[in-house]
């Protein structure tokens, strides 16, 4: 089944969640949301069939390379000044990364 990864599931992901977590009915794959505190975003968006709750700390590299080797697909909703490590994962493993900030120079 294909793995699409979540990172960072503040209030501006609530909509991003609720649409994959329907998605995933239809055509399914698992979502993992990844998150400093994911007991509080699971509270908010409940549980589902295919999603699963995870903590991360973006800053810890293991952890982090980790999920993005499993994945299929990365979004990351993290602030803008997080997104390079997680664009860097990407990168080192083929997978494509999908955000809704804008483009800093160091992300070019």
């Amino acid at each position: 089944m294909k793995q699409i990864l979540l990172i960072g599931a503040g209030r501006s992901a609530s909509n991003l969640i609720e649409y994959l977590q329907l998605k995933s009915t239809e055509t399914p794959f698992e979502l993992i949301i990844a998150d400093l505190n994911p007991s509080l975003v699971e509270s908010r968006i409940g549980p589902h069939s295919n999603t699963k709750f995870v903590s991360l700390d973006i800053a810890d590299d293991f952890q982090r390379t980790s999920l993005v080797k499993e994945s299929d697909i990365v979004i990351s909703m993290l602030p803008a000044h997080l997104h390079i490590n997680v664009a860097k994962d990407c990168l080192e493993f083929g997978k494509n990364m999908v955000t809704a900030s804008y483009i800093s120079n160091e992300m070019k």
